[in-house]
């Protein structure tokens, strides 16, 4: 079988927990000592056969060997450490893997602290800003020093003048006094504009989106409770059919008494759609494609029906404050949609087909590009299991606004993703699907395709919002793609050398540098050296 990373670390970790030996665990797995040495040492490949009498000797699901549960925190110590802060220190990717593996609260605590590193620097950076460029803090600076100044001088004339007449030494007394209340009252309206006060008591926590992001790369995407109530959501509509605009809204019309109204974009400046709880009406706009309106009354329904499904599991999430278990609820009802109308073993049947052919599965189901895609993540049943996707959405800006990795590819936390990943490169030929092979400097090969999208807008003064979408998988998946026909997998002829992000990438020469590289010792017997101006000389 395919090599994983560090599972023999894992393999290791989980043996020591149980207070097996080594000789133990290998006379019961009917190897010798020293091969069960050199698989926790990974200098053997496991197979399948070994593994699954392994997670039962050492009763685990066979899952937990799966490479994202660690990848993912490897990546997220291997960017903590790439950190400027942690410019003296130097690990392999290996030592890194082993210590995630076997020490994962601890790394986790670690990767905690520096995002509240992160947090302080943007808080500093955000409060430098409003100081150096804001009107507002501006004229109170000016004002700030006038009353300082005014201060300073009356009191050095009282203070310099003994014979001073008691009237005038009482009017300087006087305007000391108002110019100190000024001061006081100027302090406070700087703080206050500034947030002092907030961010004085501020918890240090991810953001709601990042945080709603870790919750669903933890449970690998897939949530059975929300496909168990899709299941019994499906009891209400005609059997083995798709279902259209007219079956959902004459469910919500039926069964929640809720009006349901078009608006145009006069009544609405967004092409949303809205529910008002006070007149108990959904409003949707005109702009939306059918198949986002179909998706839009599906999340209503799990929202009306099963808000104590998604309660439960949020219950049981770390997402602890307001705004993110607000995400969280709005990621688990757009799964629930997605279930709802792509129902699990349908879907998976179809996609197995038809080769995850994605305009197929569009066809089939009346969903849009990004919809299909979202669901192919979710096809995570242990007994029927679908590819090992990742999803990477950008903006046109390189922002990464949705991510998700079970195929083990490292998506950076912190900045953009490598310029030389399919995502962007799509970019270059709208509305076309673009592959890649591409290479990691550690060697491990994805099979990658990647589209843009656009979103519906109200009209011509309103502009259109771009998106490029990547789904892929490793390159031991990709002859279950249709995109891969044609292409020499084992020996592909082009295979596109890419890294994480710049500055965790140590890739020499590369001319799509846009920031410098992790620390590298100095080469005193380098002679020549980049004359010409550029990004690319660091």
């Amino acid at each position: 079988m395919a090599k994983t990373p560090y599972i023999g670390s894992r393999i290791r970790k989980l043996r020591k927990d149980r207070k097996i030996s080594q000789m133990e665990l290998a006379s019961e797995l009917g190897i010798s000592a020293s091969y069960l040495n050199l698989i926790e040492h990974e200098r053997r490949d496991l197979t399948v056969p070994l593994l699954l009498r392994i997670s039962q000797i050492l009763k685990v699901d066979p899952l937990i060997f799966a490479a994202q549960r660690d990848n993912q925190l490897t990546a997220d110590l291997t960017e903590v450490l790439q950190d400027p802060l942690f410019s003296e220190t130097n690990y392999e990717n290996t030592e890194l893997g082993t210590v995630a593996t076997e020490f994962p609260e601890l790394c986790t605590q670690l990767v905690d602290l520096y995002k509240a590193y992160k947090a302080t620097q943007n808080d500093l950076q955000y409060l430098q800003e409003r100081l150096s460029q804001d009107s507002v803090l501006a004229d109170s600076s000016f004002r700030l020093r006038t009353l300082v100044t005014s201060i300073v001088t009356l009191s050095e004339i009282i203070h310099d003048n003994n014979d001073m007449q008691l009237e005038q030494r009482q009017e300087f007394l006087d305007i000391i006094l108002k110019d100190s209340g000024n001061l006081a009252d100027t302090v406070n309206e700087m703080l206050g504009f500034m947030g002092g006060s907030h961010l004085a008591g501020k918890e240090l926590n991810p953001s709601p989106s990042d945080a709603v992001m870790d919750y669903i790369q933890a449970k690998n995407n897939y949530f059975e409770e929300i496909e168990q109530a899709a299941t019994r959501a499906r009891q209400f509509f005609p059997k083995d059919e798709a279902l259209e605009v007219n079956d959902l809204s004459h469910y919500i019309i039926e069964h929640h008494g809720i009006e349901i109204r078009y608006t145009s974009k006069n009544e609405q400046a967004q092409e949303t759609t809205l529910f008002n709880e006070e007149q108990n009406t959904l409003l949707i706009s005109r702009a939306l494609p059918p198949s986002t309106i179909r998706f839009h009354l599906a999340l209503m329904i799990g929202k009306l029906n099963y808000s104590d499904v998604f309660d439960a599991l949020l219950s049981k999430s770390p997402l602890n404050n307001t705004s993110a278990r607000g995400k969280g609820l709005d990621a688990l009802a757009n799964y629930f949609a997605g279930a709802c109308l792509f129902p699990y073993e349908d879907f998976y049947n179809a996609a197995e087909n038809n080769r995850y052919d994605i305009e197929l599965l569009q066809q089939q189901f009346g969903a849009s590009y990004e919809q299909i895609c979202h669901r192919l993540t979710t096809l995570q049943r242990p007994e029927q299991s679908g590819i090992p996707f990742h999803l990477i959405r950008t903006d046109i800006a390189g922002n990464i606004s949705k991510k998700f990795s079970a195929s083990g590819l490292r998506i950076p936390r912190y900045g953009s993703a490598c310029p030389r990943w399919v995502v962007h490169h799509c970019l270059l030929t709208p509305g076309h699907i673009a592959t890649q092979i591409s290479e990691l400097p550690d060697g491990q090969r994805f099979f990658s395709i990647a589209r843009t999208v656009t979103k519906p807008s109200l009209g011509y003064a309103h502009p259109k919002r771009h998106y490029a979408i990547s789904i892929g998988c490793d390159i031991s998946q990709a002859q279950r793609l249709v995109y891969s026909d044609g292409m020499v997998l084992s020996a592909p002829r082009t295979v596109m050398p890419v890294g994480i992000t710049c500055r965790l990438c140590d890739r020499k020469n590369c001319a799509h540098r846009a920031a410098p590289p992790p620390a590298q010792p100095s080469n005193t017997s380098q002679n020549s050296r980049n004359i010409s101006p550029g990004i690319g000389e660091w």
